[in-house]
């Protein structure tokens, strides 16, 4: 039988965290092997059960409270079980790899780049739509300081570069097919750099917003994506 202990509407199963504890790292680098999954050899709790859900939902709760307070540095493994009251073993469960954790407490603050299918093939409102999530951070005086914590830790911890890079990948594909559509009707330069392109716009935001005394505001990047769109029509 299993002793399950119910925290806030949080299943910890003991006995799983028990057997499963030698795959506890003392540090936030998971396993060499894989856990075994909680609905497998280590709990008789149903993947669709409820009460997985709420301890996800604790756990990366805890892991944005992290995040936010700490930077990316302090979400490990250890840190979010401590502040989430579940074990190690659960973490690593839902998320094996620091880089999954991070993600998905990154997605979970609003972090997602929005589907090729929302896009409305005008380029200035659909540039809008693809850089909001950037633009909303860089004006919060919470988040914008965190934004470039992370860009400093992405040089030193390979974790938070390997999320920058996933994030890019993502992003990228959208902004050059904004692009492209922009080229096809005439809107925009056939001979345009799309690596240029794309750090003309970022590079002003972040100009303005870390070394100029102007204030960033929603205006200021409208106005920038207006000057984008402006300067590469076709001449």
């Amino acid at each position: 039988m299993h002793n399950y202990k119910q925290l806030d509407g949080i299943v910890s199963d003991d006995t799983s965290a028990a057997h499963c504890s030698s795959h506890e790292s003392m540090t936030s680098t998971p396993p060499a092997t894989s856990l075994p999954s909680t609905s497998e050899s280590c709990s008789d709790v149903p993947p669709n059960d409820p009460r997985v859900e709420r301890t996800r939902a604790a756990v990366i709760e805890a892991a944005v409270e992290l995040l936010m307070v700490d930077g990316p540095s302090a979400v490990t493994h250890a840190n979010v079980a401590s502040s989430a009251n579940v074990s190690r073993t659960t973490a690593y469960k839902h998320w094996p790899t620091r880089a999954d954790l991070l993600r998905s407490t990154i997605e979970a603050i609003g972090k997602t780049t929005p589907p090729v299918t929302s896009l409305t093939g005008e380029v200035r409102a659909d540039l809008e739509l693809l850089f909001r999530h950037v633009i909303d951070d860089l004006e919060d005086d919470q988040r914008a300081p965190l934004l470039a914590i992370m860009m400093e830790r992405a040089l030193h911890d390979p974790t938070v570069t390997a999320v920058r890079d996933d994030l890019i990948s993502e992003f990228e594909p959208i902004f050059q097919t904004i692009i492209m559509s922009a080229v096809e009707t005439g809107d925009i330069r056939r001979d345009i750099n799309m690596d240029l392109a794309v750090a003309s716009i970022i590079g002003s935001f972040l100009f303005i917003r870390f070394m100029s005394p102007r204030e960033f505001d929603a205006a200021t990047a409208g106005r920038i994506l207006d000057d984008f769109v402006s300067v590469n029509r076709p001449r």
